[in-house]
């Protein structure tokens, strides 16, 4: 009883009115008749708060009489938990009196208060009692237990004097309120107890009160751990039962658990309606909506937040006004919250999603203006997730924002839905002192530009010498790297040199790679020949022979999987088995030749590939392949009918082979 009229005055204290309780009067005879309505237990708790706190006579007369009322024990347990928060030395009298009364309940609420307010006065009256052969033996103990409680030094010594009394209950009594007091474990063995006293009868007050607290302190830490576990147990065990419950009874029992009074087992609730959520009929699912529609407004912010999260996937109207209230008005976890189940249910591509999405961008713009970082950045990233158009100028101008965080999110919200509208506004922001952010900024370039057709020659060449600049100076090797990749999407023939020195400098691996990989890609999507030409002889050259093959063959590939560029297919694989052979690669150079000779030609370039067939079986017997140099042989004699010149090496090729076998 005394817990829940304590727990109602805290709520008093810290909840603001409501339209069913509005603020309380000052003057004393209201606040008597407030104290004494039953039906109103807040109002009847702040009124004994005010009562208490009033230093009129009058107040006073009404609270000294309702400590005398103990008939009526929810005046006297309202009255009993205000004075354990503003304690008054006033009322000790009255205190005194009903702790010797026959009433459970409100004995128990007297000795609460008593041992907060335990003075010099009160100990001894505690003491006459607990001496007092004459008073109820339950009477008795429970002075004991206030003076155990009441952290006073002079308690130790009225409490070991009674660990030599006749009676049992009394010595057992006196033992539990010493261990409550100091924390020792020494029973009701007077000896030890004495000799603790004795070392410390004498130390100072402050001395006693910093012993007291350290003790106290670490037995709160204890309890709460201790709780801790039990919740976590009862929870485990909230958990079995649910996974043990048929499928028709896991409804009623989520709505049970989300009324309980303990957070963890509410956001169980949550979480079992979300799985529940899309299996259950009409009925069950609007149950369930309102379940999460009361635990969105839960005191817990972890609850509320869970819930909030979860409304984002409940199609219900009173949802969707809840998450706009909430991202408003909410605490600031649960508007962050807010604003992702929003995003949420502005999802998709029906119509009622559409339909969303017009007043969920609006809420969404809204909140980036929101005091709270945290609601800033989930906001923008809510923003960049939904993909939709008007979202890339607010993001765009996120970038400028003072917090990294809320720039990191709007850039890497525009890497997935920046467009060529949105280019230069993306240029005109200067680059960014955090390398992340440079980084998907560079995206956002990318995916703006595209493959840089449909940009204006003024676009291009500031796209460019920005991106140039940031591969050539940018202190971060992955924001350099990154500049190559854009480069290698957009870029023209011009700026391969730069790209090369790129790649032959002393630099880090990754731009190295990446520069080379650009200047593949704008070869590529160039297809000139000349320009492949070109960088074929740069590269033979600068001794690059790897780079070479790896240039030949991607642009072979590629070239010949497109019909527009399969023309030019055939003069790369020229060039890419002429590289191959050069460098004595006659596996990989075989298949090409093989394929070659299958393609119609002029005598001539017959006549050429029949010759690279013979270097690659020279390269075989010469690593002695003999069986790779006979096959070679075989492959000819096709051809040879009509070139009668080259048959007599391809004879004694194949008489090499066999003598070495």
């Amino acid at each position: 009883m005394s817990a829940r009229f304590a727990i109602w005055l805290s709520l008093g204290m810290l909840l603001p009115a409501t339209d069913t309780a509005t603020p309380l009067p000052a003057e004393p005879a209201r606040l008597r008749e407030l104290l004494h309505d039953r039906r109103q237990p807040r109002n009847q708790s702040q009124a004994a708060l005010l009562l208490v706190q009033h230093r009129s006579p009058e107040a006073e007369a009404i609270v000294r009489q309702g400590l005398r009322d103990v008939d009526t024990s929810e005046v006297f347990l309202a009255l009993a938990a205000a004075l354990r928060l503003c304690p008054d030395s006033r009322y000790a009298q009255e205190l005194l009196t009903a702790l010797a009364g026959d009433r459970l309940a409100i004995r128990q609420a007297a000795a609460e208060t008593l041992a907060v307010m335990a003075d010099d006065g009160v100990v001894l009256r505690l003491k006459t009692l607990a001496q007092d052969a004459r008073a109820d033996l339950a009477v008795r103990q429970i002075a004991l237990w206030t003076l155990g409680r009441s952290g006073r030094q002079e308690s130790a010594a009225a409490l070991i004097e009674q660990l030599s009394h006749d009676n049992d209950t009394l010595r057992r009594a006196a033992a539990d309120a010493l261990t409550d007091l100091t924390g020792l474990t020494y029973g009701p063995d007077p000896t030890r107890w004495r000799d603790w006293w004795e070392r410390h009868k004498d130390q100072s007050n402050e001395h006693w009160l910093a012993e007291r607290l350290a003790y106290q302190t670490s037995r709160t830490h204890r309890l709460e751990s201790d709780l801790e576990r039990t919740k976590a147990h009862v929870v485990r065990l909230h958990q079995q039962l649910y996974s043990r419950l048929p499928a028709a009874d896991r409804l009623n029992h989520i709505l049970a658990v989300a009324d309980q009074d303990d957070p963890p087992l509410r956001n169980l609730a949550v979480s079992w309606s979300l799985e529940l959520l899309p299996i259950v009929d009409a009925p069950g699912q609007q149950k369930l909506a309102d379940a999460l529609l009361r635990l969105s407004r839960d005191g817990t912010v972890e609850v509320q937040r869970s819930a909030v999260l979860a409304l984002g996937r409940v199609n219900d109207l009173r949802a969707f006004e809840q998450l706009r209230t909430l991202l408003r008005q909410g605490p600031v976890p649960v508007r962050a919250a807010a604003a992702r189940a929003l995003a949420q249910q502005a999802r998709g591509s029906g119509p009622e999603a559409q339909a969303r999405q017009g007043q969920v961008v609006p809420a969404l713009q809204q909140a980036l203006d929101d005091p709270a970082l945290e609601v800033v950045v989930e906001a923008a990233e809510d923003l960049g997730a939904l993909g939709v158009p008007e979202a890339g100028p607010v993001l765009a101008a996120l970038l400028r924002h003072r917090s990294e965080p809320v720039r990191q999110t709007a850039a890497l919200a525009l890497e997935r839905i920046a467009d060529a509208a949105l280019l230069d506004r993306l240029l005109e922001v200067p680059d960014d002192t955090a390398a992340t952010v440079r980084f998907s900024w560079i995206g956002a370039l990318g995916r703006a530009a595209g493959d840089g057709r449909s940009l204006s020659e003024a676009q291009r060449t500031k796209l460019l010498a920005r991106l140039e600049a940031l591969l050539l100076r940018d202190t971060d090797p992955g924001v350099r790297s990154r500049a190559a990749t854009v480069l290698g999407e957009c870029a023209s023939a011009t700026l391969l040199p730069t790209l090369w020195r790129r790649v032959l400098t002393a630099e880090d691996s990754r731009v190295q790679e990446k520069a080379w990989a650009a200047l593949l890609e704008i070869i590529a999507r160039t297809a000139n020949l000349d320009l492949l030409y070109e960088w074929d002889r740069i590269l033979t050259e600068a001794n690059q022979g790897l780079r070479r093959v790896q240039l030949l063959n991607e642009l072979a590939s590629r070239w010949q999987k497109s019909e527009e560029t399969k023309a030019l297919a055939g003069a790369v694989l020229d060039a890419l088995v002429q590289a191959q052979l050069e460098q004595g690669k006659w596996t990989a150079a075989f298949p090409h030749v093989r394929e070659l000779l299958t393609r119609p030609g002029s005598d001539a370039e017959v006549d050429k590939r029949l010759r690279w067939l013979l270097t690659v079986g020279s390269q075989a017997l010469k690593e002695g392949n003999r069986a790779e140099a006979l096959r070679v042989v075989q492959e000819a004699q096709t051809y040879l009918v009509r070139n009668r010149n080259l048959a007599a090496e391809f004879e004694n090729l194949e008489k090499q082979a066999r003598q070495e076998r």
